[in-house]
């Protein structure tokens, strides 16, 4: 019986110093870093903005009037409007929201607004 304690005693401190030498050393580790296929340190991707569709699609006029712009300027068609700081992504559509016209209009596509011609807005 005695020798069966001292065994008890051992393991639970051999488990104790294994738990204690494991926490340490993840301590001073660095995480790892995603790497290519190639052994290159790959950035961490920048996710952008983005609300999903049904909640878009239930947005009242004041709360899309509300959409946070800066005071950088762009140009649709004929209209300035003011850029968002980010396009903000609109569901799994592929549509953005870039932005508010001087108008209060919502500034929504897929590329960059100045990626169109003028005449496409129309």
């Amino acid at each position: 019986m005695k020798n069966g304690m001292i065994l008890i005693v051992v393991a639970l401190a051999a488990v104790a110093i294994w738990a204690w030498t494991k926490g340490t050393a993840k301590a001073g580790m660095r995480p790892l870093e995603p790497v290519t296929p190639s052994g290159a340190i790959k950035a961490p991707a920048q996710e952008s903005p983005s609300i999903s569709l049904s909640v878009w699609q239930g947005l009242t006029g004041e709360q899309i009037s509300a959409l946070p712009v800066t005071t950088q300027m762009g140009k649709v068609g004929a209209e300035n409007y003011y850029k968002t700081s980010q396009p903000v992504l609109i569901g799994d559509t592929g549509f953005k929201i870039w932005g508010v016209t001087e108008s209060g209009a919502i500034v929504i596509s897929q590329n960059d607004p100045s990626f169109y011609d003028p005449i496409d807005w129309y």
